[in-house]
């Protein structure tokens, strides 16, 4: 039989030679050979309706899991995926089954598979990819990042589903330096469509959107002094070649081979600087941008051009208590005089938290600067049967306006018991804004909450009632959703919990109601040797509305498991330890 430590040490000699020699001899001596941890999920969900109009699929697993391995304490394998027998729809054609591999060695980091990495919220910020890529963060200060591989699957015309697309790969990388009073780094971004990813027709080819090329870049530099006083900038450049396919019929020189310059050729600008001080009542400072009209890359899924900001900021905390950020200034568009008319406006924000007293704290936000949300769907919130429906994370509303207020006030804390009343509002404004249309055909999001919280600790007994009720004012009209939610909460023996849940929600517009949605929802759970987790859960979703009625039942059998295991050598001999 294979002893598994002589097994280890020659696998580790094979791949890691190099690596070895460089690591201190005696953290590698004194560390255990192998430690490993993670975990499994496994999900079975069964649906059925006795009515036609039900979209959920009869039978559908999910498979998930994660694991990291560690060996002699200096290089690190973390491995994660996802699997299921059904695609989930989202904006983009990315699947939902999946994996990442990032294996690391001291400084050293990789990425294989799925991934997202930020270089610059000018050039790369938070794509997902499926490729590989590195770090490197030695001690020295000096950084170095790079990256390749598919920021978009191909999509041919015949889809049902998405719009159709070429595949588009891309690759970059980042270098930089950042030492106790100055940081510095350049990064560089290019993502092109592949002409020759789908097979069309010449009709199929004018009807397509023209396959483009993007190149970015930017440099940042930042320097801080040791009175607290701090100053940095960015400067960044989008070059976009919007029709390569008939730059590919053009003559082109050696630069062609790093970015086509023929053809449909747009370059423009982005530059942000800021200033900061530390003082004795907080942090001040104060920030300037200007984004050029039309500034875009491929690697952002969102963005905001066309502006310029001017603001100052201030950080401080009021009699030991309550805290407060403050953002003042002034911002304008139309930079180029492109547009018929020009938006003209002060922007600020500000968050203030602060505890009252013992039993209250509030908080308080607001803000007027243009962002990104994903804003969940209230009837998709009160018709989910499972944790897996919904998945879509892309789907983004663009916010003009958000403000929001919270309060907490603890009725009673005791050992025995504990009661809290909880009250939450939010305003938002949606934006659908064109840029040649500047009358506003976004909408008005209202959402107010009140929740109550009853627990008894000794016998581990949790209930909670919410009232919640969600406004939406659209230019056609104004949609209402009020929903009334119930749970319950016990655990029995520490292995043994359960759980019940009901809601019910009335949607109704101007011209009376549009639907009545009543979910009943039974959970129960077991833990064994606290590693293997057992869990069952029963659904109802009945939806009486005026398109029709519809009752779905939904059954949710679910199995996880955690392991935390170790290679040790005691007395020249390995053995295993841990939970496995």
């Amino acid at each position: 039989m294979l002893n598994p430590g002589r097994a280890l040490i020659a696998l580790s000699l094979f791949f890691l030679p190099q690596l070895m020699a460089a690591q201190d001899v005696e953290q590698v001596v004194k560390a255990p050979p192998l430690v490993a941890n993670g975990g499994l999920n496994m999900s079975h969900i069964f649906n059925y309706s006795p009515d036609s109009v039900s979209r959920l699929e009869p039978y559908s697993y999910y498979l998930s899991g994660n694991f990291n391995t560690s060996l002699f304490g200096v290089v690190n394998l973390p491995l994660s995926f996802a699997y299921t027998n059904n695609q989930v729809t989202a904006n983009l054609p990315q699947p939902f089954n999946r994996f990442s591999l990032s294996p690391s060695y001291r400084w050293i980091t990789t990425h294989m598979g799925y991934g997202s990495m930020t270089f610059s919220p000018y050039t790369l910020s938070g794509h997902e990819f499926f490729g590989g890529g590195v770090e490197l963060k030695p001690e020295n200060g000096f950084r170095f990042a790079a990256l390749y591989g598919r920021f978009r699957k191909a999509v041919q015309p015949d889809s049902s589903v998405y719009e159709p697309m070429y595949r588009r790969m891309g690759g970059g990388f980042l270098l930089g330096y950042e030492g106790d009073n100055m940081d510095v780094s350049v990064n560089l971004f290019k993502a092109s469509d592949q002409v020759g990813s789908l097979d069309l027709s010449e009709e199929q080819v004018q009807a397509m959107p023209a396959p483009a090329e993007n190149v970015a870049g930017s440099v940042v530099l930042s320097y801080r002094l040791a009175n607290g006083f701090s100053v940095m900038g960015e400067y960044g450049l989008s070059a976009i070649n919007h029709d390569i396919g008939r730059a590919d019929s053009l003559p082109g020189d050696f630069g062609d081979r790093f970015f086509t310059s023929h053809g449909d050729v747009t370059v423009h600008h982005a530059f942000k600087a800021a200033v900061a001080q530390s003082t004795s009542l907080g942090r001040i400072g104060a920030t300037y941008e200007r984004v050029q009209p039309n500034y875009q890359t491929f690697g952002v899924y969102y963005f905001t051009n066309d502006f310029e900001n001017i603001t100052a900021n201030l950080a401080t905390t009021l009699f030991k208590r309550i805290n407060v950020a403050l953002d003042a200034g002034y911002q304008r568009d139309n930079l180029e005089g492109q547009k018929t008319s020009t938006g003209k406006r002060a922007i600020y924000s500000a968050n203030v938290s602060a505890p009252v007293s013992d039993r209250l704290s509030l908080g308080l936000s607001f803000s007027n600067v243009q962002s990104y949300m994903h804003i969940r769907d209230i009837y998709d919130e009160v018709t989910r049967s499972n944790q897996y429906q919904n998945l879509d994370t892309l789907s983004f509303t663009q916010l003009n306006l958000s403000s929001s207020l919270n309060a907490n006030y603890v009725l009673r804390a005791t050992e025995q018991q504990r009661q809290n009343l909880n009250f939450a509002f939010s305003y938002q404004e949606a934006s659908e804004q064109q840029e040649d249309d500047r009358r506003y055909v976004g909408s008005r999001i209202y959402n107010t909450m009140l929740s109550y919280l009853f627990s008894l600790t000794p016998t581990r007994f949790t209930a909670a009632a919410t009232v919640n009720h969600n406004q939406n004012n659209m230019p056609e009209m104004n949609m209402h959703v009020l929903s009334y939610n119930l749970s319950l909460q016990k655990v029995f023996a520490e292995q043994f919990r359960t759980a019940f849940t009901g809601t019910y929600s009335s949607t109704f517009n101007d011209d009376g109601g549009v639907a009545d949605i009543l979910n009943f929802r039974l959970t129960g759970g077991y833990s064994l040797k606290k590693r293997h987790n057992f869990n069952v859960s029963l659904a109802m979703v009945n939806n009486q509305a005026q398109r029709g009625h519809s009752t779905s039942y939904s059954a949710n059998l679910s199995y996880s498991y955690i392991f935390d295991m170790r290679l040790l050598r005691t007395n020249k001999k390995f053995g295993f330890e841990g939970n496995f």
